[in-house]
């Protein structure tokens, strides 16, 4: 799949969230005694590491615009009280439009004790009671509202109170005849009213419980019962999250099913890692990506954030990072599709190329000046056929994979590709930067200037440090031996 291109249609797809929104806190510090007044640990908070994010609902929403959508949000939030004017606030911050409904209740919040990286103890401050039908009523009012512009609709159910049964229906049938996609992240304890939705997404123990069936391993066996289970009680696709299993599609229409291994390297906290699952994977069918395609970027998405702590979201770039499985090496093909996201991004191209043998403090000077003139910095790398070329034949001193990853290894350098050209002329085309590094031998009329400046970017000279160049400590070297 061409992940640069698939996560380049994220960009600007309209989802509506609606749910059980929270303000989730974390109360972090020292825990390294106990009390004298009781057998219990003592936490010495760290007010400059006390934090609150976006939960539940909202944290999907907040997956979703870190992502490069647009979400709208219907949270039920006191906007009087402190947590709703974090809320609020919180909201604006990630860019997420908000529909706001009260009834009386106060925002809810919950709070996680968190010392030497665990989590010791969560507070929860809520009020779960249902929604009044006045609060019904305006909900799918302002549902319909919104409809007609959304690429899809997520419904995230944390049996807090805002999901009824008549309103769940409701929207599942605004959906349905809007041909809008509609995912459920669902509760067991509501499995009756979710029949007839798009898709479901639970993780293995709700899954189990949506069925009312006993506990039991996620075997490959189990899975597949599992997964055609709930395809045909609930007749939705299924989206089975399995943890270090990675995940399972089951088609509602076809019964055709496939599994995605974890993507994950790493995992240090899976706190909302499902709220991330949900909305890589809206924004993929919402984009219009098949089943297949949404579920390999939600995987990766997952993958990127149980590597967090707490209740975290991801990004665009970290999806593309860790599909390049952390090398943040691009070929050909993906220069292109990589120039076009992060232009999407906002984001300013920086290039320079060379050969970078015997990695030294000379290049260490431009590659950092290079990394100042914008946001992301691109480096092409000759080949070693291309530096035998128009170097020497026994040039380069370094293989070009090594070069590489010492490139990479520098904090100024974001990405590389290798060229087997002679002239850089054709990675330039593929990114067409916004700015070109060039060392001030070479000139501001350089070899490269006509391509750059073509696609409207503009050369920077950098100034030779004297003294220091492959060649020179080369010869240093021969001469002292």
């Amino acid at each position: 799949m061409d992940i640069p291109g698939a996560l380049r249609r994220f960009t600007d797809v309209n989802i509506l969230v609606l749910g059980d929104s929270m303000v989730d806190e974390y109360l972090t510090g020292d825990c390294s005694r106990l009390s004298p007044e009781a057998p219990v640990p003592i936490l010495r908070v760290d007010p400059e590491k006390t934090r609150r994010v976006l939960g539940g609902a909202a944290n999907t929403a907040a997956n979703i615009a870190s992502l490069g959508g647009r979400p709208v949000l219907f949270a039920l939030i006191d906007p009087r009280d402190n947590a709703g004017k974090s809320f609020q606030a919180l909201c604006d911050g990630s860019r997420i439009a908000v529909e706001p409904f009260e009834d009386g209740r106060p925002t809810l919040v919950k709070t996680r004790l968190v010392g030497q990286r665990q989590q010791l103890l969560r507070l929860d401050h809520e009020d779960t009671r249902d929604v009044s039908a006045a609060t019904e009523a305006a909900v799918l009012a302002a549902f319909r509202r919104h409809l007609k512009s959304a690429g899809a609709v997520v419904l995230s159910d944390y049996a807090k109170g805002f999901f009824t049964a008549t309103l769940t229906q409701a929207l599942i049938a605004e959906a349905k005849a809007a041909g809008k996609p509609l995912l459920l992240d669902p509760r067991p304890q509501h499995a009756a009213r979710y029949g007839g939705a798009g898709y479901v997404t639970p993780n293995w123990k709700e899954s189990l419980g949506l069925l009312g069936w006993s506990d039991r391993e996620s075997t490959p066996e189990h899975v597949r019962e599992v997964g055609e289970a709930l395809r045909r009680q609930l007749g939705s696709h299924v989206l089975l999250t399995l943890g270090p299993a990675g995940m399972a599609f089951f088609d509602r229409d076809t019964g055709a099913s496939f599994h995605r291994p974890t993507a994950a390297r790493e995992v240090y906290d899976v706190s909302g890692a499902g709220d991330t699952v949900v909305a890589a994977f809206a924004l993929a069918v919402g984009a219009g990506l098949d089943h297949a395609e949404a579920a390999e970027l939600a995987n990766l998405a997952a993958g990127v954030v149980v590597a967090k702590l707490g209740t975290a979201t991801v990004t665009q770039e970290e999806i593309l990072h860790d599909s390049l499985h952390g090398t943040r090496r691009v070929d050909r093909r993906g220069l292109a599709p990589l120039a076009a996201l992060l232009r999407a991004q906002g984001k300013r191209i920086v290039t320079l190329n060379g050969s970078f043998d015997l990695l030294h403090a000379g290049h260490l000077h431009i590659l950092e000046e290079a990394k100042r003139q914008g946001d992301v910095l691109i480096v092409g790398l000759n080949s070693d056929a291309s530096v035998k070329r128009y170097k020497s034949a026994d040039r380069p001193l370094i293989p070009e994979e090594e070069r590489a990853r010492m490139l990479l290894a520098l904090r100024c350098v974001d990405y590389a590709h290798i060229f087997d050209e002679d002239v850089p002329m054709p990675f330039l085309e593929e990114i067409r930067p916004d700015v070109h590094v060039n060392g001030s031998e070479y000139g501001a009329d350089c070899v490269e200037a006509p391509t750059v400046r073509k696609h409207g970017g503009r050369v920077h000279i950098v100034e030779k440090i004297p003294g220091l160049s492959t060649s020179q400590i080369v010869a240093k070297i021969k001469a002292s031996s």
